[in-house]
């Protein structure tokens, strides 16, 4: 009986030692943001222009905790330590409006939904198709993207896509190519609305 009872406890805390151990030894959760970038205009100053930034939509499968990257086609790979530190639609429509307040420059960026006592001369929907890496290693970041004015009449309707090239194979390097991705949008954005407040164009 005795016996027994010392086999019991001896496995008890052996299984006790094993599972300390793997906690121990488990691999830690990394996190990552998005980070505005730009570092002046994109062109010539213009006045401190209204924006408003949003509504900024992505597909469900990408808002998410962890980072989702495609193994083929079909096929996605959602990333068991590598996740986002706040939702990637909020993350992404904030560096977009930070982004936009540098490059136009701009101190009077919104992000919607703002107060309807806030001034817009111009507001920025995006419909985001594609923001993650392909199969062959390559970032996209895929969108159709209206620009409308005060009143709410569309002025321009564009579908573009950006694409980078990650300087390595982890996720460090796959958020840096999805940064400058988002940085190349924020640049054409801010020349479009540069170009619509001066009547150059559309």
């Amino acid at each position: 009986m005795n016996d027994r009872l010392s086999m019991a406890a001896r496995a008890a805390l052996l299984g006790g030692v094993l599972a300390l151990t793997g906690c121990a030894g488990s691999e830690s959760v990394r996190y990552y943001v998005l980070s505005a970038t730009p570092t002046g205009p994109s062109g010539a100053a213009v006045r401190d222009i209204p924006v408003g930034v949003g509504p900024v939509e992505l597909p469900e499968y990408l808002d998410r905790p962890q980072i989702v990257t495609r193994t083929s086609q079909n096929e996605l790979n959602v990333a068991d330590f590598d996740r986002w530190a706040e939702s990637l639609k909020d993350n992404t429509i904030r560096v977009l409006a930070e982004n936009l307040a540098m490059l136009l420059p701009s101190q009077r960026v919104s992000v919607y939904p703002w107060k309807r006592a806030t001034p817009v001369d111009y507001q920025i929907t995006v419909q985001v198709s594609r923001f993650d890496r392909m199969e062959n290693g390559e970032s996209v970041f895929a969108m159709r993207w209206r620009v409308f004015d005060g009143g709410g009449k569309e002025l321009l309707s564009r579908t573009s896509a950006y694409r980078e090239t990650p300087t390595g194979s982890d996720y460090a390097a796959t958020v840096a190519a999805m940064n400058r991705n988002l940085e190349a949008f924020s640049r054409d954005v801010a020349l479009k609305i540069e170009a619509l407040s001066t009547g150059s164009g559309r």
